[in-house]
């Protein structure tokens, strides 16, 4: 049951757009992205059910609506660097599933970290900011022109809510559109008990059968 739970694709439940973890731990157990140093979950067969954009790669370009994302590999963990020291391949399991997203066009999580350098950044922890679609995936070298990585075009899918921006003020936020007020840092996720998360988890194993079978999915 918990298999299929973090096998989901879309918004994952009981937990919106905007839901903010203290770290990356936090965000595994939510479900939301069911890896704790890889920054893509997914199956090579499937696709991407998620991706994490936290800075662990000098290449990744942030311009909210559209992320040009840096592949997994190339790099050795255990030296606590983040210089790639090997080129990246397609061989790599997340590297290939979101590779198949460009082909299946399922929309895939995207979690963004705080050491992101980017505007669209949270000030603190790991948030969830929608649902994006993997437009295309090619090689390049990488800005060094060392080593091979796989990039991606990530977009983001329409009809969300507006994504935040950091403020010039450290822990603040712009107004978002329409407006007046500087937005507070996103709120953490509402607590809940054990059986309500065994209920999201129950009603997620059912949608994602459902939707493999073509049936409709109860909201």
């Amino acid at each position: 049951m918990h298999f299929l739970c973090r096998h989901h694709f879309g918004e994952y439940p009981g937990a919106p757009f905007g839901t903010t973890w203290k770290n990356r731990l936090e965000c595994f157990d939510a479900g939301v992205h069911h890896q704790l140093e890889t920054g893509i979950h997914g199956i090579k067969g499937k696709g991407a059910f998620s991706i994490v954009v936290s800075g662990q790669y000098k290449d990744d370009k942030d311009y909210g609506d559209t992320i040009l994302y840096t592949g997994s590999g190339g790099r050795k963990l255990s030296d606590g660097t983040r210089e790639q020291t090997c080129d990246q391949k397609w061989s790599d399991p997340g590297n290939e599933a979101l590779r198949k997203s460009v082909v299946t066009r399922n929309l895939v999580r995207v979690i963004r970290g705080y050491e992101l350098d980017s505007e669209f950044a949270p000030w603190e922890g790991f948030r969830y900011d929608g649902l994006y679609i993997c437009k295309r995936a090619w090689k390049e070298k990488n800005r060094d022109g060392h080593y091979d990585i796989c990039r991606y075009i990530m977009k983001r899918a329409p009809g969300q809510p507006p994504l935040r921006r950091r403020s010039t003020a450290i822990g603040r936020y712009k107004p978002l559109p329409g407006s007046e007020v500087v937005q507070p840092p996103a709120p953490a996720p509402v607590p809940v008990t054990g059986r309500q998360r065994i209920m999201q988890q129950i009603k997620a194993s059912m949608d994602y059968e459902a939707s493999s079978l073509g049936l409709p999915v109860d909201r």
